[in-house]
């Protein structure tokens, strides 16, 4: 692997480690806001916010999916199915 290969292999690490970690906060979020649901004062996040929040989360999963293959097929990692 060139040195190009193995800066740019390092930066996908660095920007799936990134976007995994931001998935989960935002997954504890939802979380702890769904819990307060029925207390009171209730959640800190209305309806629309959270929505918001959920379309984030799907996306930076599918981002983080798509990155997961691409580091797979630098690696040559044997995976048993095509990167999307």
């Amino acid at each position: 692997m060139s040195a190009h290969d193995e800066r740019r292999l390092q930066e996908l690490v660095r920007q799936l480690e990134a976007r995994l970690h931001t998935t989960q906060v935002i997954a504890e979020v939802l979380m702890d806001n769904s819990a307060l649901r029925d207390g009171d004062p209730g959640p800190y996040l209305n309806d629309y916010r959270e929505g918001a929040l959920l379309d984030a989360v799907i996306h930076l999963s599918r981002s983080s999916h798509e990155d997961f293959y691409r580091l797979v097929e630098m690696v040559k990692l044997p995976v048993g199915r095509p990167v999307l």
